[in-house]
């Protein structure tokens, strides 16, 4: 696909089939997620591919939180907030759980660099996905991971890395309506 095709047609999946995602195209993935810019060249993430049992083990870890304890948001118990984190929590547990690949994405823990390295883990997470898109794959970023982001990451055996976010990978068995997005002249402001 062209570049351009590519960045309309890029979607959110939250319905994935259970075929398997091959080993090629996982590697493709991962190789655009590598090519990505970082702050100072730092390149600060780590990649771990999880499918199978594995994968759903970081589900029951979620499941687990949510049975345990109230997920609160910024400080408040019981949010009223329009984002329910505890219902978006059960969603991608489910996702989790249906996507044939979850991809955690770690950084190690540098307080100078954190500003940086999220930025630079977001351009690799948008080049998975993108490259997903090209590659007639479905991807979703998982950020509830965050709510156990240290249980996770101890169960995986990173334990000294801070887990940053997770993406679903696999085949799309729908296809999302396209998103409201702003027009541009709502949202640039030109100066001279």
């Amino acid at each position: 696909m062209e570049l351009n095709e590519v960045l309309k047609e890029r979607r959110s999946t939250r319905e994935f089939s259970n075929q398997k995602v091959n080993k090629e195209d996982l590697y493709q993935l991962l190789d655009a997620a590598r090519l990505a810019p970082s702050a100072g060249n730092r390149q600060p993430w780590l990649f771990v591919v999880l499918e199978g049992n594995l994968k759903n083990q970081v589900a029951g870890i979620m499941e687990e939180h949510i049975k345990n304890a109230q997920i609160t948001l910024d400080g408040e118990k019981n949010a009223t907030h329009a984002y329910n984190p505890i219902s978006s929590v059960k969603k991608s547990i489910q996702i989790i759980k249906e996507a044939p690949v979850l991809i955690l994405v770690l950084r190690k823990f540098s307080e100078d660099w954190k500003e940086g390295d999220y930025l630079s883990i977001g351009c690799a997470i948008e080049n998975i996905s993108l490259r997903a898109t090209d590659l007639k794959l479905g991807s979703l970023i998982i950020r509830d991971v965050v709510y156990t982001r240290d249980k996770i990451a101890t169960y995986i055996g990173y334990e000294n890395m801070e887990l940053v976010t997770g993406l679903a990978v696999g085949y799309s068995i729908e296809y999302p309506y396209e998103r409201f997005k702003k027009k541009i002249e709502d949202i640039v402001v030109c100066k001279e």
